[in-house]
């Protein structure tokens, strides 16, 4: 990716391909690795196999229908599909962003949104849909084919419904990512939103009664809002300085990020007070591996750059082995699957 951003845009293909590769080879071919490997993607690969398939999204369901087709009972097959595709995603989003590659890859690599794609198979290919979504949302509001950006953006979100229902909420995300409010009703929807997080969270409660997505409220499982999340709190410690930043003229993707790191952290608010909220949460949270690199590029002075790219890439860095050690799954000792 250094050599990457040596180049021009066409030339940078081919070192774009290399670590394309090396990322999807680790999370394609990998095997054991993430609590839900064994835990619900074999057992829903077996069960569409055997002709019984149980209730899940429709385009997850196809997509494990076609590997049968191709693979039969190779369940590896599933991992390397969505592997290709979460990470060619993340890819073509990284190749078209205005920022430093090296930047985008080590905040997606050590910012948690990879190795949390092994746990998370059809939620963080959704969300990598929103990410290419945002880069229409972007030419919309350059004022590029605005109709046809428009319906291209909320298309992606569409198939990201298919992958995962949670991704509807993205339909009104894009919607509040064209809000333009002064600093004092950005900070009072937050607040608010922030003291009425028991009434929502009641308000959920009656929402999910009854559905498979009940026990995200009811304690079933055991309460992950506990633990401590460094890319949430950097999330919304992101929404502040956004907030009280100054954006150049016409600056479209500071809009984007302000909105998004606004939005994002009331949903993480309610999250940290529902049982699997952060599943929810990180919806957003993952997102700074775009957000922040955008902001250390345009936004720091040059002086300045240097040293905070450094300083950011050590807590990355901090971040990634913090990930590890508590939600390694196995990761170390490396598996092959073949």
């Amino acid at each position: 990716m250094w050599v990457a951003d040596k180049l021009s845009k066409r030339a940078r293909v081919l070192p774009f391909v290399i670590t394309f590769l090396i990322l999807f080879t680790v999370s394609g071919f990998r095997y054991g690795v993430g609590t839900d490997y064994f835990f619900t993607y074999v057992p829903t690969y077996k069960q569409i196999y055997n002709g019984t398939p149980p209730p899940m999204e429709p385009i997850f369901k196809w997509l494990n229908g076609l590997c049968i087709d191709f693979a039969g009972s190779w369940y590896q097959s599933i991992f390397i599909v969505t592997s290709f595709i979460f990470i060619g995603l993340i890819y073509i989003v990284i190749y078209n962003m205005p920022c430093s590659k090296v930047l985008l890859t080590v905040s997606f690599l050590c910012g948690g949104y990879f190795l949390f794609s092994f746990n998370v198979v059809r939620q963080t290919i959704a969300t990598a849909l929103f990410c290419c979504a945002l880069l229409f949302v972007e030419r919309n509001m350059e004022g590029k084919k605005r109709l046809q950006s428009l319906f291209v953006a909320f298309s992606l979100i569409a198939i990201a419904v298919g992958f995962h229902y949670s991704a509807l909420i993205y339909f009104v995300v894009i919607a509040l990512l064209y809000l333009k409010l002064d600093k004092k009703i950005y900070l009072f929807f937050f607040f608010a939103s922030a003291v009425l997080v028991p009434t929502f969270v009641a308000v959920i409660g009656i929402l999910l009664k009854g559905t498979k997505y009940g026990n995200y409220i009811s304690g079933y499982y055991a309460d992950p809002s506990k633990a401590f999340s460094l890319s949430s709190l950097l999330f919304v410690g992101f929404f502040f300085v956004y907030l009280f930043t100054d954006s150049k003229e016409d600056d479209h993707w500071f809009n984007i990020f302000r909105n998004l790191h606004f939005v994002g952290s009331i949903a993480i608010v309610i999250g940290f007070s529902i049982p699997l909220g952060q599943r929810v949460s990180a919806l957003f949270y993952v997102l700074n591996f775009l957000s922040i690199p955008y902001y250390l590029e345009y936004y720091i002075t040059e002086k300045n750059k240097i040293f905070v790219k450094i300083l950011y890439f050590s807590f990355c860095f901090f971040m990634f082995l913090h990930a590890l050690a508590v939600n390694g799954n196995g990761v170390l000792p490396y598996n092959f699957a073949i």
